[in-house]
């Protein structure tokens, strides 16, 4: 018999029995040594070290039982099926409970299901000892990785205070590339310089009132002081106009929210900011631009953006009309509330003004 091949323990006090499954399992590449009683099973489970063990429940000197006890707590790894001609069902589960692996009626008419059970149990006896060198190894690991820690806890010191400065130096970085984009905008039109700075300066109060996470805050600030971004693609003859736009004229500068996200998508901001300028315009029922979207299809950040565009707008001079005060602005969005402009976010604003918390 191959010394490699898997050795299954029968104990059973019949001996017949045993000489039928040992004659099949041999048949079927399986080394096989017997036992005729549970003590001496267990002997031979210590010499031997079977990969798995067929155990009949009702035997003499020792019953199943006491030998699954015995080999559940000895050796665990070791799969044990249970065998028992008594058809009490309550004895199969006492047998599970203590530790076998499965469990087969007497006789076993067909033994490709004793097969079946010894190569499940096989499978899962080598998942389980694949895991728990895995366990073994990663602990190892763990432990080897700690002592080095230890020894090298100054450098790790040394390495996160170059990692803040660093940092520091990336977001100072950050901050002046989103400001030399506010200036290219605010340069090609003039009469809405400042606009965005102050719709950012809103939207941040709005959503902090809001109870907004400082993480999606900083995002949002982000996005707002360069939210008219794709601006910079509209003649600045039609930014500067100081009549009406023509639909024409409106149509292009609709388009600047695309524009935008065209110039950001390709930014690696820690946050979503070419999606958000993207969706400054677009309303909860689907009668914004360019995309149409509306309700959850709209960042919650976009949604608090809008609010504070169409305010600071209506707030502020333009160059075809000139302020028509922060009152006006409250009622135009306290009028479309829940229909264009998000319940909550209106809801904040109103009280973020009401309340002095901010002015223009």
């Amino acid at each position: 018999m191959n010394s490699l091949s898997p050795k299954i323990l029968i104990i059973d006090d019949e001996y017949i029995l045993r000489q039928t499954m040992t004659d099949f399992l041999e048949d079927h590449g399986y080394s096989v040594i017997e036992a005729e009683n549970g003590r001496k099973g267990i002997e031979m489970i210590s010499t031997a070290t079977p990969d798995v063990v067929l155990c009949d429940l009702m035997m003499p000197e020792m019953n199943g039982l006491d030998v699954i006890t015995h080999v559940s707590g000895e050796y665990p790894d070791i799969p044990i099926i249970a065998v028992s001609g008594t058809g009490d069902i309550s004895l199969a589960i006492e047998a599970v409970k203590l530790g076998a692996w499965d469990y087969l009626m007497k006789p076993i008419f067909d033994m490709n299901i004793l097969i079946h059970s010894i190569s499940r149990s096989l499978e899962r006896s080598q998942l389980i000892r694949e895991n728990r060198r895995y366990q073994e190894n990663l602990e190892s690991m763990v432990q080897q990785q700690t002592e080095e820690l230890r020894r090298e806890i100054d450098m790790r010191k040394a390495a996160e205070k170059k990692i803040e400065e660093q940092m520091q130096v990336l977001e100072k970085t950050l901050q002046g590339t989103v400001q030399a984009i506010v200036s290219a905008v605010e340069l090609r039109d003039p009469y809405t310089a400042g606009h965005q700075r102050r719709v950012a300066m809103l939207a941040q109060v709005i959503a902090r009132n809001m109870s907004l996470d400082d993480f999606s805050i900083a995002g949002l600030t982000t996005a707002g002081t360069i939210h008219d971004l794709g601006k910079l693609s509209v003649p600045s003859e039609i930014l500067s106009k100081p009549s009406r736009l023509t639909g024409a004229e409106f149509n292009l500068v609709k388009d600047h929210a695309r524009s935008g996200f065209e110039l950001l998508k390709g930014i690696d901001f820690p946050w979503p900011v070419a999606k958000i300028v993207y969706q400054h315009h677009e309303k909860i029922d689907g009668s914004g631009y360019p995309l149409g979207i509306g309700g959850s299809e709209i960042t919650p950040e976009a949604k608090i953006l809008t609010v504070a565009d169409v305010v600071e707008a209506i707030a502020s001079h333009r160059p075809y009309r000139a302020s028509m005060g922060v009152e006006l602005a409250v009622e135009e969005i306290r009028k479309k509330r829940g229909i264009q402009y998000d319940p909550e976010t209106v809801d904040s604003c109103i009280a973020v003004l009401s309340q002095k918390l901010f002015s223009f």
